[in-house]
């Protein structure tokens, strides 16, 4: 049973999310009131589990259903305001070929399709990365590499004043490098558990700590954390990097708020992405295996296209890929039952 939870909630939700949307309901309403006769009494001729569209109960139904479609997208538009640090519009002065982003581990998997995403849009872009620059970037003319361990704070410091001092301060950070290893907790090396810590936690304070200062002078700059779907539940064999992505949550909404009520810089944005298993070369030991329990893995540009377009949309929030499982951001409100029923059914790597 439980290895059904996660798909049959999947399918619930896309169809609850399909029927509560106002165009559904809204059009049946306005064609039951002025469509043409013949076709009105047609569809209403229809039984449904045996029960006659004829009547009252129909027209009930669709209007109860359109309400509560309009609260869903108002509810939507609510929460598109408040990430953007309640402004109805996105802040302007904006000027793609001016600004200047730092991509945290930019140079494979989803952070390198981020960076390819915003050097075409003309941004000019800084990788910080341990490993080497791809052939295929060195032939890009935005794209400047630093070899840079971000779990040092000495070395992002220094880092970051050759950055401003060779192409000024950057506009955007996009905090993307990240590890994970399968093991039980028993099993876990206490130097690896402190290296997962350092590189997919402590990295955030260590980076943002740089670049943030200036982007709260000039009241203007947009910091992006790359986190997981394991930001929301654990996972069995994999406590230390849910327990980092839990943390990386915490992490963007203390930002977010930050910038609001402490430097009062709504110019500032946060933004936060949780993908579900992507084919990078963090799960490429696993990838066999979770490709056959989860039916497939996305790839680097379904987790890239949605970041690089928040970005430029000049709003701030979350994004939850695919959107589909966008209920188990509310996992932990739910009944305990419910509750490891869904961690049971998660694909172990």
């Amino acid at each position: 049973m439980s290895s059904l939870a996660v798909p049959v909630f999947t399918v619930a939700g896309s169809a609850i999310s399909a029927t509560l949307h106002p165009v559904l309901p809204g059009s049946l309403l306005a064609f039951l009131a002025y469509g043409p006769p013949h076709l009105v009494e047609r569809l209403l001729r229809f039984d449904v589990m045996g029960h006659s569209l004829r009547g009252n109960g129909t027209t009930t139904v669709l209007r109860v259903l359109l309400g509560l479609g309009l609260v869903k997208t108002l509810n939507s538009m609510m929460s598109t305001w408040a990430t953007t640090n309640w402004r109805v519009t996105p802040m302007r002065g904006w000027q793609w070929n001016r600004e200047i982003a730092v991509v945290a581990g930019g140079c494979s998997g989803i952070g390198k399709s981020i960076v390819l995403g915003l050097v075409k849009k003309g941004v000019i872009v800084a990788i910080l990365d341990v490993i080497p620059l791809p052939p295929d970037l060195e032939q890009e003319r935005n794209i400047n590499y630093w070899k840079c361990d971000i779990t040092s704070a000495a070395a992002v410091a220094e880092t970051a004043t050759a950055i401003r001092k060779t192409l000024g301060h950057p506009s955007i950070l996009v905090n993307n490098a990240g590890i994970a290893k399968p093991h039980s907790i028993v099993q876990t090396p206490d130097d690896y558990l402190q290296k997962i810590i350092a590189v997919n936690l402590m990295s955030l304070w260590i980076t943002t700590k740089e670049f943030l200062p200036n982007m709260i002078i000039k009241n203007k700059g947009h910091i992006v954390t790359v986190a997981s779907m394991a930001s929301f539940t654990g996972m069995s064999l994999m406590a230390d990097y849910t327990a980092t992505k839990a943390g990386a949550l915490a992490f963007y909404e203390s930002l977010a708020t930050e910038v609001k009520s402490v430097y009062k810089s709504p110019g500032v944005l946060a933004s936060i992405v949780h993908p579900a298993y992507v084919s990078t070369n963090m799960t490429a030991q696993s990838a066999a295996s979770l490709e056959k329990q989860s039916g497939g893995l996305m790839k680097p540009e379904d987790i890239s296209n949605p970041v690089v377009k928040q970005i430029f949309s000049r709003r701030g929030g979350q994004i939850i890929i695919p959107g589909r499982l966008s209920f188990l951001s509310a996992v932990r409100g739910w009944p305990s039952w419910l509750q490891e029923l869904i961690k049971e059914s998660l694909p172990k790597p």
